[in-house]
């Protein structure tokens, strides 16, 4: 699974019991409307992920995980919108960080992930023969 070694070795290790995790319902819906629908759910993802483990400007989001400038400026508004990050700064250099929203749910965000996964998964099954 693509977000499992980055799951649960670094943002996730301090989620108790990975297995039963209770969800907040209201968050789960937010987390699911940016990170579940078909455009950019993936790369939203690998984006969250990316600075909950540190802050970072969009160039080095765009680096870090060798995807178009535009695109990750392009995500990262959407969850801006969606209050799922925070930017710090006002120009070319902004930092962003993850919201309290991702911060204390965290679990849910854990769901969120492995239901884009089961889809990635299941893609693969019906297109590879």
């Amino acid at each position: 699974m693509p977000f499992d070694s980055l799951c649960k070795k670094k943002i996730f290790k301090d989620v108790p019991n990975l297995e039963n995790i209770k969800i907040d319902k209201h968050v789960n819906g937010i987390f699911s409307s940016v990170f579940t629908g078909m455009g950019g759910r993936y790369t939203r993802l690998r984006i969250i992920c990316e600075i909950i483990e540190s802050s970072l400007n969009t160039l080095e989001i765009a680096k870090k995980l060798k995807i178009d400038y535009k695109t990750v400026q392009y995500n990262l508004e959407v969850m801006e919108n969606h209050n799922l990050v925070v930017r710090k700064g006002s120009g070319y250099g902004d930092v962003f960080t993850p919201s309290e929203i991702v911060k204390s749910n965290l679990p849910t965000l854990y769901e969120v992930i492995r239901k884009v996964e089961a889809k990635l998964e299941a893609a693969e099954k019906n297109y590879i023969e």
